[in-house]
């Protein structure tokens, strides 16, 4: 079985039961990391803390249930992030534990926990994408230190662009009162309510197929999101000459780079509201000329054969872990300052969605008139 058909939908939207089943325990753990913050005022570093929920959610549906590195060892994830942080540093470093010491520890520390992973056998406990994975280099004779290597890399295309997507539309969705009031009037329309057994307070439980198909604002926030803070390129190969626009010729063997933020920002695609962060714009009749516009120009997980393949399961976790937040919390910046822009670049060359130049402190309680009520995500509805 290749490794696209285990995450990649087949028909009408819908993904296949190895993606249902990764999805399922992703969501289980968003609802865990959403309740830590229930009933009282946490002060986080909004990178880091979803990092870390982001992490461990992702890592389990993939890994688990059996002892994901993630979970067995703090060292591993803290050491793929030092990895993330570094990676470019890393490929230009001729001696990297001299001239880069944070990322190459971090990286050895990654590798090693994904070393005794597969040394345990507990890969036969994850997905049935870990499995073909890890069969597929066994089969090759790779040792189980060099099939780590390449997994610590496969958690790049996992976590390292729906992180801060995830970041940024909770900066984009929080600082604005009217855009949040209108999210969570949508989402509340397809909450179930429900008593808690311990407290009989209210207990709201979020269908996860709802929330993508009648949640339209949502997915549109997500997508505005990716819109503006997307920072990757396509890299396509000329295969023959040919003539674009009867202006520019393209000869056979050249390299194209196409990078998706020159598409995103351009006016004559999206509108003189280019640089604002509306995500009614792809609420629009799909007919129009602006949506067909906006359509082809919209190229955040790529296109073509080499479109992201994991898409799906990216855009499930974001609308989940956003939609939790949303009905679950108040967020405002620490100390009553006022929401900043914090700045954004292009951290490393795997990097498909900026980073924030600087931390984002956010002040996070419990949602006003909602405090002993409850929300977890179902993706079995």
């Amino acid at each position: 079985m290749s490794f696209p058909y285990q995450i990649t939908p087949k028909g009408a939207g819908l993904p296949p039961l190895p993606l249902v089943a990764v999805t399922t325990i992703v969501a289980y753990d968003l609802n865990d990391s959403i309740q830590e913050l229930h009933g009282k005022t946490t002060r986080m570093n909004v990178l880091h803390w979803f990092r870390h929920a982001f992490g461990i959610s992702s890592t389990d549906g993939i890994y688990g249930p059996g002892e994901p590195p993630f979970q067995r060892d703090p060292k591993v994830e803290a050491g793929f992030w030092a990895f993330d942080d570094s990676i470019s540093d890393l490929l230009i470093s001729p001696i990297t534990r001299l001239t880069c010491p944070f990322g190459h520890k971090g990286r050895a520390d990654a590798w090693a926990g994904f070393e005794k992973y597969f040394a345990n056998g507990d890969h036969e406990q994850g997905s049935d994408l870990t499995k073909a994975r890890y069969k597929t280099a066994a089969d090759l004779g790779m040792n189980n230190l060099d099939i780590a290597k390449l997994e610590v890399t496969m958690i790049i295309g996992i976590l390292t662009n729906t992180v801060p997507t995830i970041f940024w539309a909770v900066y984009y969705v929080y600082r604005d009162p009217s855009l949040l009031e209108k999210l969570r009037q949508e989402i509340a329309a397809v909450a179930i309510r429900g008593t808690d057994e311990k407290t009989g307070a209210p207990a709201w439980t979020l269908p996860t197929s709802a929330l993508k198909e009648k949640c339209p604002l949502l997915t549109a926030v997500i997508n505005e999101t990716l819109r503006h803070r997307t920072c990757g390129i396509s890299s396509r190969m000329v295969t023959e000459d040919c003539v674009l626009n009867n202006k520019y010729l393209l000869k056979k063997g050249t390299v194209c780079e196409l990078p998706n933020n020159v598409l995103h920002s351009n006016e004559a695609y999206w509108g003189p509201t280019v640089n604002e962060f509306d995500p009614t714009r792809f609420l629009k009749d799909a007919s129009s000329k602006e949506a067909r516009m906006a359509r082809g120009a919209f190229r955040p997980f790529g296109g073509g054969v080499s479109r992201c393949a994991g898409q799906y399961q990216a855009m499930s976790q974001m609308i989940g872990g956003l939609a939790l937040l949303i009905m679950s919390n108040d967020c405002a910046p620490a100390d009553g300052a006022e929401w900043k822009f914090p700045g954004a670049h292009g951290h490393t060359i795997a990097a498909a969605v900026d980073l924030p130049s600087s931390d984002l402190w956010l002040d996070v309680s419990s949602r006003k008139g909602y405090e002993d009520q409850t929300w977890k995500l179902d993706p079995k509805l």
